[in-house]
């Protein structure tokens, strides 16, 4: 089945070729790359209780804060619904398989492919040498030997990085735990705070309590930014990834008969776009090597504790300023 509709969608819409191997389940799951494994192995297993009706699907949903805060019905602390409600695809059935599938495939290859790098190129001062630094001197570093301070230091990385970003070159698996923690926030927020504000034309008052497909269209967006040349076959349609995001909007709302716009998908987008905005446009805006996002110096320590490499935060690492962008999964998580 996963071959067949590998055919028909192209890898998701995200290219053929570089396809998922595997001869069978086991095979094809230990192929994954590590946080896209996780993912769809915590979504299988969130859709499968509640299909199974080992747990009720309103104890998974996020429909109003008060339940997460406590002063919902039950009078219970239920934060567990900020990650459930992005874990239940629908009830079993080839919508399901279609969710699932697309998830995938788009996922793996934007992991695959080298996530957007938000690591922030830092030099960690220990010891004599942070202490033999005042911070006038490194506030205002000594224009005849300004490499000697921290900033200096930066400053130097920076460079023998192509330009002034305060990126580093190549994403890794912290940087798509940190994108996805991003969407997470964004789409509850924008969900709460932004959606009610909108005309009933749009919406016909209908409202997501699971958030799946948003964070997958919330991928589906970065990925076709960050390659908007790559050649996609959605169909049997080839068109530039460019376009991607765009035409799923298109069938989607086909399919609703032209009357309900998909705001999943457009919801995805919206804050998918923010997200590229923020990391990848306000950088070159601002210049200098600042940014306004970055990836928490302990999502990259997790990440690189559970890869078996250094830690960034402890000294053990300089933040993989040339991590590898495919990861051996058959060593990493879960491997």
């Amino acid at each position: 089945l996963t071959c067949v509709m590998d055919n028909i969608f192209g890898a998701g819409g995200a290219g053929g070729g570089n396809g998922i191997g595997g001869n069978g389940p086991q095979q094809f799951f230990a192929s994954l790359p590590p946080v896209t494994r996780i993912w769809l192995g915590s979504t299988i297993v969130i859709t499968a209780c509640a299909n199974l009706d080992l747990v009720k699907w309103n104890d998974l949903d996020f429909s109003r804060w008060d339940d997460v805060m406590g002063r919902g019905r039950s009078g219970r602390v239920e934060a567990w619904r900020l990650i459930t409600c992005f874990l239940c695809v629908g009830k079993f059935g080839f919508h399901t398989i279609i969710g699932l599938h697309l998830m995938t495939q788009i996922s793996t290859r934007y992991e695959k492919m080298g996530p957007i790098c938000t690591r922030r190129i830092h030099i960690p001062v220990e010891g004599p040498a942070a202490a033999a630094t005042p911070p006038a001197a490194a506030d205002h570093p000594n224009p005849n030997n300004n490499n000697n301070t921290p900033r200096g230091q930066n400053q130097q990385r920076r460079q023998q990085h192509n330009n002034n970003s305060p990126y580093y070159t190549r994403g890794e698996s912290s940087d798509y735990v940190f994108a996805l923690l991003f969407g997470m926030i964004g789409i509850l927020l924008s969900n709460s705070l932004l959606l009610p504000k909108l005309p009933t034309s749009i919406t016909h008052n209908r409202y997501h309590t699971f958030f799946n497909r948003h964070l997958t269209f919330y991928i589906v967006y970065i990925w076709s930014k960050q390659h908007p040349h790559t050649r996609v076959n959605l169909f049997g349609m080839p068109l530039a990834a460019a376009y991607l995001p765009f035409a799923y909007l298109v069938i989607g709302y086909a399919l609703n008969n032209g009357e309900v716009i998909p705001v999943d998908i457009l919801h995805g987008m919206f804050v998918g776009h923010v997200y590229f905005y923020l990391a990848c446009v306000v950088p070159k805006v601002l210049g200098g090597g600042r940014c306004v996002i970055c990836t928490p110096v302990v999502v990259v320590d997790l990440c690189h504790w559970l890869e078996g490499r250094g830690l960034v935060g402890g000294g053990g690492g300089d933040g993989g300023n040339d991590g590898p962008v495919l990861v051996d999964v058959d060593g990493v998580i879960g491997g």
